[in-house]
């Protein structure tokens, strides 16, 4: 079947019936404006118009070659004179005051004339231009479609890129470019490559369904919901912007979602006075999203009054990273508030304007102890609020809520609202998301991509004898809670340990060597803290010295200058070249001397971003691939972190996360707990009911202290000085702990309602209290760290990385992720646990054990949800394999080979270590030389060896000869 009777005639059928006027022009040849259709129209929309201005401004549009020098330039003009009021004015009459020229009636729709034509013939430089389709508004050429065979691939059709370079005029023009077949439909803009234009995978409306005689094809969903008239010209004036970066333009029409959600705001704003929150997820385009709203809110037909819009965010780099978006789209009145006072200064204007500034400018007032000052009363401020979090939050939503108390908040998550922390959604006015982007969504779009994961394990062990004489060293003369407390801390440092960073950097790089580095794209590590990254670097240096590594690498983190040693200095980026290093990292390998004609640079070397805690959200670098995670993340946290390797970029198939610190219960849990549909019900709180909890809540607490009579207002100072003397037994200090959890809890779950507010002075009291009394246990000063951390260094000896799954597994899709853990044939995960036990029966008899018993449990567990029983399996059994691979530390052995010994005898004596130790020792010559294990004199020797040894340490006679035998089985 033809093109034209597959594609372009039913795209004509559908014009047709959204009420478009409709002729073939069967390959006549025509000027791209038509002429007679833009006068009449003119006139009609501005009867005020004398024949002779009428003609001027009829000259000025058909001259549209002078309005610029490129093509971007002319249709931004173009655009600017089609959308804005202020774009062109004339007198009626010499006397009367100028009137705005309007080309299209947005308010009147039947006051245009709109047309489809088909096969018109335009001159072109090198041949004649046919298009399949032109749309036409009050005769000017706003749109260029190309339908085409369901067997051609529309998204690299060359026909459109000729058009523009053969016909450039008929594009001075255009909004939209689309390329249609019946099982897809993409649009763009003008000078844009097709990959990057965007599908419209809206859901099938009723009004679609209504027109058509049969089901909707993806072409008539791009054409109605592009093209019905009302939302063409919606489009067209508040959709499209100009942004400028680094001297380049580039014209950007709405993906569907930021049309949906931007419509559906403004909706809820007229007809319902109030705001909400919108998820759309990291790398959909939230900032550009606020761009369209803020547009939409400021025109004059919106009804909104001339409002202003004050953007938050959580972060000063984030502000500056959207105030600078603003700015290059053009975006005027742009001001970043530096304070509270600031702030209401700029509050004062009464015309409109858009102001940026950082939540903790409100929590600083909140810290203060200042009363709260109302900031502005005006009806038309909107607030919009970037990656809204609870956690981000405490008083300070309160704050702005009685600072702004007619403001209207619109709240932007890029990481759902999760089940378990409902307050987000009922803080920004309760109910359900006034739009949902999913991350299953921008993946099936094309808009980001799949990303993949891997687990790695590192292997190590610890010399215990040797650790615990060491410390005993160091530490035996402080006390036995200073103790303890330094025993939990090494929990923690084990982490930084030298030897293990450095197996797992070693790993990093051959890693990223056969699968990033391949395709051009880069990395960034992130640590568990500052001290780990600079142990990452020292780690990598020291590869590049051996010849092992040949990628650079670079440390981005915050400085300390009260604390920080010196090495954070000699190895980490200084200060003041972070923010180069940042930007110069999205740059591509190559020749680091080469330069733009502008002088920039135009390629950066540095493979390996090594962080801590910076740039794990709002950080947008295309290039980046891999994230190695050496640190616990949770929740949306984790979500956003792993997003940064989600971005689209030529050749980039996928993101891979690489987990190195064992994250995947809590991956399995953020995915579980966000992926999920929220529904009014489990985010609507009874708040009376909660008002008289945190009522109830705040008395006890004051009732705690009943006894002490300095009055804790008044007398602040003493108050808390008897509360810490009063909480000095530990179990009154638990209590009192558990009374102040409990009432943080009822006053996260009021606010930001006023009521919570005269509880605000009890709230920063207790909880000043409650760090106190935390503050008061046993100090451990910064020499006691470091201490403990050369004592780990010395003792703890890694031995490679173990990576547990067989292949990456995508975790974008959870149904997808929960699929590849349980499906079965070749990668079948019941199977490769039964790998997994099989390749320790010999090695490691009791964790083979465990594991066996582990899997007979689940598999019960799976008769009643398989695919749960199997996520639960995977994970448990990281941990089981993690405490058996460093159990031989724990029982005083230094190798974990040595276990298959120990677990034989250790029922027999009581220094089954020794023993253990003592057998190797004696074997040694043997299991040097596998190959005459085999033999039978060697196994006679061994038998020989082993039974002195086992009498020496009083093992029973009788049982000593089945032990023999068990152990030369296992050796050979």
């Amino acid at each position: 079947m033809s093109e034209y009777l597959q594609s372009e005639l039913p795209a004509i059928e559908l014009f047709k019936k959204l009420g478009y006027e409709y002729f073939d022009a069967k390959g006549e040849m025509y000027e791209v404006v038509l002429e007679d259709k833009l006068t009449t129209s003119l006139k009609r929309i501005n009867p005020w118009l004398n024949e002779n201005n009428l003609q001027k401004v009829v000259r000025k549009l058909l001259a549209s070659s002078t309005m610029g020098s490129s093509l971007m330039e002319i249709n931004s003009e173009i655009h600017k004179l089609i959308t804005r009021a202020d774009a062109l004015s004339l007198k009626p009459t010499p006397e009367e005051h100028p009137k705005a020229v309007k080309f299209i009636d947005y308010d009147n729709l039947e006051n245009n004339e709109f047309l489809v034509v088909n096969q018109m013939k335009f001159k072109g430089e090198r041949a004649n231009s046919i298009p399949d389709l032109i749309v036409f508004v009050n005769g000017l050429p706003l749109a260029v479609i190309e339908a085409k065979n369901q067997t051609i691939d529309i998204s690299d059709i060359p026909d459109l890129d000729y058009y523009q370079a053969n016909s450039p005029k008929l594009f001075h023009y255009n909004q939209i470019i689309g390329a249609i077949n019946r099982i897809s439909g993409l649009y763009g803009t003008i000078e844009a490559s097709m990959k990057f234009y965007s599908k419209y995978n809206e859901k099938v409306s009723d009004e679609l369904i209504a027109l058509l005689d049969n089901e909707p094809t993806p072409q008539d969903i791009l054409i109605y919901n592009l093209f019905e008239k009302r939302k063409f010209l919606d489009i067209i004036k508040y959709f499209v912007i100009f942004e400028v970066d680094e001297g380049r333009t580039i014209k950007k029409l709405p993906r569907y979602q930021q049309l949906r959600a931007v419509n559906k705001i403004v909706d809820r704003l007229k007809n319902e006075n109030r705001g909400g929150v919108v998820w759309h997820t990291q790398g959909s385009g939230k900032s550009i999203t606020m761009i369209y709203l803020a547009t939409k809110l400021r025109a004059t037909t919106s009804g909104f009054d001339n409002p202003t819009i004050l953007v938050l965010t959580d972060r000063t780099d984030l502000d500056n990273q959207i105030r600078s978006t603003f700015n290059r789209v053009g975006f005027s009145n742009i001001n970043q508030a530096n304070s509270i006072a600031h702030l209401k200064t700029l509050l004062k204007d009464s015309y409109g304007k858009t102001l940026t500034s950082t939540i903790q400018k409100f929590q600083e007032r909140a810290e203060d102890k200042k009363e709260v000052e109302i900031l502005s009363e005006k009806e038309n401020v909107f607030v919009l609020i970037d990656e809204a979090h609870r956690s981000q939050y405490g008083l300070t939503a309160s704050y702005m809520r009685q600072s702004l108390p007619n403001a209207k908040f619109i709240a932007f998550t890029g990481t759902p609202i999760d089940k378990e922390n409902k307050s987000t959604l009922h803080e920004f006015y309760g109910g359900d998301y006034i739009d949902k982007y999913t991350i299953k969504q921008s993946v099936a779009d094309g808009n980001t991509l799949p990303i993949f994961y891997e687990t790695g394990l590192s292997k190590f062990f610890i010399e215990k004898e040797l650790l615990d004489a060491e410390f005993n060293k160091s530490f035996g003369n402080e006390s036995a809670k200073k103790q303890a407390i330094l025993k939990t801390k090494a929990t923690g440092l084990d982490k930084n340990a030298t030897r293990r960073v450095e197996e797992i950097a070693k790993s990093i790089v051959e890693h990223y060597k056969n699968k990033s580095y391949l395709d051009g794209f880069k990395a960034m590590i992130v640590c568990h803290n500052r001290y780990q990254a600079i142990a990452y670097k020292k780690a990598f240096n020291k590869l590049s010295e051996q010849g092992q590594n040949n990628f650079q690498s670079k440390v981005i983190m915050s400085f300390d200058t009260k604390k920080d040693p010196q090495e954070f200095y000699d190895l980490a980026t200084p200060e003041a070249d972070t923010k180069k290093a940042i930007e110069d990292f999205k740059l591509p390998f190559g020749n680091e001397n080469d330069k733009s004609r502008g002088g920039k640079r135009q390629f950066d070397n540095t493979a390996f971003l090594i962080v801590s805690d910076m740039l794990l959200t709002g950080y947008n670098a295309p290039i980046l691939q891999t994230l190695y995670v050496d640190k616990i993340l949770k929740e949306h946290n984790l979500l956003q972190a792993i997003a940064r390797v989600n971005r689209t970029r030529k050749g980039k198939e996928a993101g891979y996360v690489v987990d190195f610190a064992g994250i995947t219960k809590h991956l399995i849990h953020a995915l579980e707990i966000f992926i999920g549909d929220l529904k009014p019900s489990d985010v609507m709180v009874d708040i009376a009911e909660q008002k008289t909890i945190l009522e109830n809540r705040d008395t006890k607490l004051i009732n705690y202290f009943k006894s002490i009579k300095k009055n804790r207002e008044t007398q602040r100072d003493e108050f808390i000085l008897q509360a810490i003397e009063y909480l000095k037994p530990e179990d009154i200090k638990d209590k009192f702990k558990e009374l102040v959890s409990d009432f943080n809890k009822s006053m996260n779950i009021v606010l930001p309602d006023p009521f919570a507010s005269k509880y605000d002075y009890n709230f920063k009291l207790f909880n000043e209290i409650k760090m106190m009394v935390r503050d008061s246990k046993e100090k451990i000063t910064r020499e006691d760290s470091k201490k403990l951390q050369m004592i780990l260094d010395e003792h703890l000896r890694a031995n490679g990385i173990e990576y547990l799954l067989e292949e990456a597994i995508d975790i974008t899709d959870y149904k997808k992720f929960q699929e590849a853990l349980t499906r079965e044939g070749k990668h079948n995960p019941l199977d490769k646990a039964k790998a997994i036990i099989k390749a320790n029966e010999e090695e490691n008899p009791k964790l083979a054990l465990e594991l066996s018993e582990l899997l007979e449990k689940k598999l019960i567990d799976a008769k009643i949800d398989r695919k749960q029983a199997v996520i639960d399996l995977f994970s448990d059994m990281e941990e089981i394999i993690k405490r058996h691979k460093n159990r031989y530390s724990s029982v005083g052995l230094s190798d974990e080979k040595h276990l298959v010994v120990y677990d034989l005898v250790q029922e027999l004596t009581d220094e089954a270590d020794k023993l253990t130790v003592e057998i190797f020792d004696s074997l040694d010559e043997w299991l040097n030389k596998p190959a005459i294990l085999v033999q039978s004199d060697a196994q006679k020797d061994m038998r020989n060896t082993i039974k002195p040894l086992l009498a020496k340490y009083g093992v029973d006679r009788k049982m000593s000869k089945d032990i023999i035998s068990k152990l030369v089985e296992r050796f050979v």
